[in-house]
């Protein structure tokens, strides 16, 4: 029988200093002030930001690749000689400038990383969540989501109604963006309501592909390090 490893031993109030009072306050709020107990929950909350931001990864990529089939099938259908991104009539107003901005910085970094003019899927790649997210809101419902986006969810029940299919594609859209960024700046999220963070997450992805969602929930490590909690 192998022996147990050593327990590593170390001092918790000065890993709680190098945290930082103010990082740390969250946690010692919850933990009734004991330190032990904070940083328990300072690990546990990586562990399932961890597993969280790893779901968020799979939902990005299937979002994005089945938003980018939609939307260069439009540009197909109207004989752009561009693509869809490069389309500065698609992003109007102050919120194109938005998303014209984040296109040219997509196309500058996929330039930088190939060393020439990026190909199409180079860009799409480093086109962030929050642009993806940015494309669900209710200014593209016409320019978008009529003509091609709510095609991307051919598993949403609504399948007659774009309108209602943007708007709650937006609101777990949302949700989501909202964690990864807590998630991308080491944020606590013990507090969220993960489960529905995370139903909602595979739901997302059921809407674009069923077997999609099974994959993301089979491989997920979220539901087991969110009972860990309770142990």
């Amino acid at each position: 029988m192998t022996a147990p490893a050593p327990q590593t031993i170390y001092d918790v109030s000065l890993v709680a200093k190098r945290l930082t009072a103010a990082r740390m306050g969250p946690y010692l709020d919850d933990s009734a002030g004991d330190a032990t107990a904070a940083l328990r929950l300072y690990d546990w909350n990586s562990a399932v930001a961890g597993a969280m931001h790893a779901d968020l990864g799979r939902l990005e990529v299937v979002f994005r690749n089945a938003v980018d089939l939609a939307l260069t099938s439009l540009a197909a259908s109207k004989a752009w000689t561009q693509p869809w991104y490069a389309q500065e009539s698609l992003f109007r107003g102050r919120s194109g400038e938005v998303a014209r901005e984040a296109v040219a910085s997509a196309v500058h970094r996929a330039s930088r990383r190939k060393r020439r003019a990026p190909g199409h899927g180079g860009v799409i790649v480093e086109l962030g969540f929050g642009f993806w997210r940015f494309l669900c809101g209710p200014a593209y419902l016409t320019a978008l989501w009529v003509p091609a986006l709510a095609s991307a969810f051919p598993q949403h029940p609504a399948q007659d109604d774009p309108r209602r299919i943007r708007a709650e594609v937006e609101h777990r859209m949302e949700r989501l963006h909202l964690l990864r960024n807590r998630i991308a700046h080491h944020e606590p999220i013990f507090r969220r309501d993960l489960e529905c963070d995370h139903s909602q997450l595979l739901e997302l992805i059921g809407w674009i592909c069923m077997e999609s969602r099974t994959w993301a929930a089979a491989v997920s490590r979220t539901p087991e390090t969110i009972a860990e909690r309770s142990r």
